[in-house]
């Protein structure tokens, strides 16, 4: 029969294996958000311009035409494009980016709002942010150098 501190060690040593994958994970999580926010404060040059918002699987008719509306970003502005000819909005204009509700895909619905000649606009679209993809979060960590009085939202892989 084993001792009690035989078994209090093979349990604490199976809990730690069991949270080392969930720890790693993390790691790299708080890796990638920091390598982020470290490439826009040493000024960086983004490729111009950027995508953050997905493709939508679920077609958006207008007319019998489709009608989708796709956002970018660069160090400076952000971009709005349905069809050609995009709408820019410089990035120190934008009020609020927040999180939503609404799931659409296993993803989070974000809102940019921005304020343009006096009028307040809000624009709604799911994020592409992924493991490998993080133009989102430099997104967020270039409204928050741009306009540092902006509610910004926190991001993750999960939502």
């Amino acid at each position: 029969m084993p001792s009690t501190l035989v078994v209090v060690v093979k349990t604490v040593a199976a809990a730690a294996l069991a949270a080392l994958p969930l720890l790693t994970l993390w790691l790299i999580h708080r890796r990638a958000s920091l390598k982020a926010r470290s490439a826009l404060g040493s000024g960086l040059r983004l490729n111009p311009p950027r995508r953050i918002s997905d493709t939508s699987m679920t077609l958006v008719t207008v007319d019998g035409k489709e009608d989708r509306e796709h956002y970018f970003f660069d160090t400076e502005t952000f971009y709005m494009r349905r069809g050609r000819a995009p709408t820019a909005v410089p990035l120190s204009q934008i009020t609020s980016v927040t999180r939503t509700s609404d799931v659409i895909y296993g993803r989070y619905v974000w809102q940019v709002c921005f304020s343009k000649a006096a009028d307040r606009k809000c624009v709604t679209f799911t994020n592409n942010l992924t493991l490998f993809n993080r133009d989102f979060l430099l997104f967020l960590e270039a409204v928050r150098k741009a306009n540092p009085l902006a509610t910004v939202d926190r991001a993750g892989v999960r939502f």
